[in-house]
């Protein structure tokens, strides 16, 4: 009876899968494109703070195109437009006709190429028959063009632009300039240099190269760290991507711990009460870590030095997003990950702040320590680190920190020479209790 219902069983199932079928279409890509260089971040790191990757102003490429609080800089970007033909060859009507026409044809010629660049395809909505997004790479890039060379012109000539509507308004200056760090509000960088050069470098020589204009419209972040012209990148996905270069291009090089990894790192203030003593190293790139092992000569046992990190009401926006690239683009190369996953180490509550600004390694403009602490414990949630450049530094302070000489040291030091009245004190203290030991022994002795 047992082997009858168990045929009937499988009878049963086989009929029923005879009436299934599974179509798997075949134009399914099964790896990663690796064109993809513009991403949606992820949800895990939108639910920790979905503002920072979403832009207030104006929307750039496709992801927010559709946006309506976006909708006003439109116009804007039609004025601009409008301002950018009058720098095109030629004065008349046809001219410039013929000259945007020749962008155009450019952009449809690649708009294949462009979509790829987006990991999020079903995102792109466009018809391949529309020219809705040909037209939007145009008054995209073009109000670029036109926003970077007034900025510099602006500089250079004094506010010659302090009538201009965005120019004019420190306000909204800045925060255009914060939408066009974000990883989901970007034009894939090569299609930028290529329309910039067919309507610019080719009838205005003068004009400098549109990585040139990048570098200098974003190098507040690489200021009083290098010199731009010294550390161009040879390949530049995006402006996010170019942001990231300027602070990470030099990161830390220390050796590993062959494969073994440091779960944790003792907070800056109990490191200085082992006698660690934290150094701001200005002029250099954010990254450029430096500790007492391995072949730097120049840094003393127990100091470690570090670049000064200028935290504002931007800082959160702008690690987020460059962490969001490296998770999707760049594993096992997330030097801004590892970097602020030191920095949670450092950071655990108030003090620590208050030491590290002390130290001038930390610059806060947020004027409450307590809110840098916060916002640094915060930005590492959600974010997976596949590997770490930190886990040999981290060892080396642990282990300096573990060490009970170190901390007597310490502890003597910061008790009785911890300023110059208390130390010199502490050394006539000495020498008094050295003469009157001396004294008693010859008494003693006569």
């Amino acid at each position: 009876m047992g082997e009858n219902k168990s045929s009937n069983s499988s009878n049963h199932i086989e009929k029923t899968c005879k009436h299934i079928s599974i179509e798997i279409p075949e134009d399914l890509e099964t790896t990663f494109r690796p064109e993809e260089c513009i991403y949606k971040a992820p949800a895990a790191l939108c639910d920790s703070n979905r503002a920072s990757y979403t832009p207030r102003v104006i929307s750039i490429g496709p992801f927010h195109h559709d946006s309506e609080k976006l909708r006003p800089m439109e116009i804007q970007k039609q004025r601009y437009l409008k301002e950018f033909c009058k720098r095109l060859r030629g004065k008349t009507k046809e001219q410039v006709q013929e000259s945007l026409n020749v962008l155009l044809s450019t952009i449809q010629s690649l708009e294949d190429e462009i979509k790829r660049r987006y990991a999020d395809n079903t995102s792109v909505v466009f018809s391949s028959n529309d020219d809705k997004f040909v037209k939007m790479i145009l008054f995209d890039a073009v109000f670029i063009f036109e926003l970077f060379l007034k900025n510099e012109e602006d500089i250079r000539d004094n506010k010659r632009y302090q009538d201009d509507f965005i120019i004019g308004k420190p306000w909204l200056r800045a925060a255009i300039q914060r939408d066009l760090i974000l990883l989901e509000n970007q034009l894939p960088f090569f299609i930028l240099e290529k329309l910039y050069s067919l309507a610019i470098e080719e009838t205005k020589p003068t004009y400098r190269s549109f990585l040139d204009l990048s570098c200098h419209y974003f190098e507040k972040y690489g200021k009083n760290k290098t010199k731009l012209d010294e550390t161009k990148p040879s390949k530049v996905l995006h402006f996010t991507d170019l942001v990231r270069y300027f602070l990470s291009f030099k990161h830390l090089q220390l050796e590993s711990l062959d494969g073994k990894q440091v779960k944790n790192l003792y907070s800056a203030t109990m490191l200085h009460q082992a006698g660690i003593k934290f150094k701001a190293l200005p002029d250099e790139c954010l990254l450029d870590i430096r500790a007492w092992k391995g072949t730097e000569k120049t840094v003393k046992k127990g100091e470690l030095h570090m670049p000064p990190l200028e935290i504002d009401n931007s800082t959160e926006c702008l690690f987020r997003n460059l962490m969001a690239l490296e998770q999707c683009h760049y594993p096992r190369e997330e030097f801004i990950c590892r970097y602020v996953k030191l920095l949670d180490f450092l950071v655990d509550v108030k003090k620590d702040v208050d030491l590290l600004i002390e130290n001038k390694v930390i610059v806060s403009r947020l004027g409450d320590s307590k809110a840098v602490a916060e916002l640094i414990n915060k930005l590492c949630l959600e974010i997976v680190e596949v590997t770490s450049g930190y886990d040999a530094l981290s060892q080396l302070l642990n282990d300096y920190y573990e060490s009970s000489w170190n901390k007597n040291k310490a502890y003597l030091v910061s008790v009785y020479f911890h300023n110059v009245w208390i130390g010199t004190g502490t050394v006539i203290g000495l020498i008094i209790l050295a003469i009157t030991v001396t004294r008693f022994i010859l008494f003693f002795f006569r």
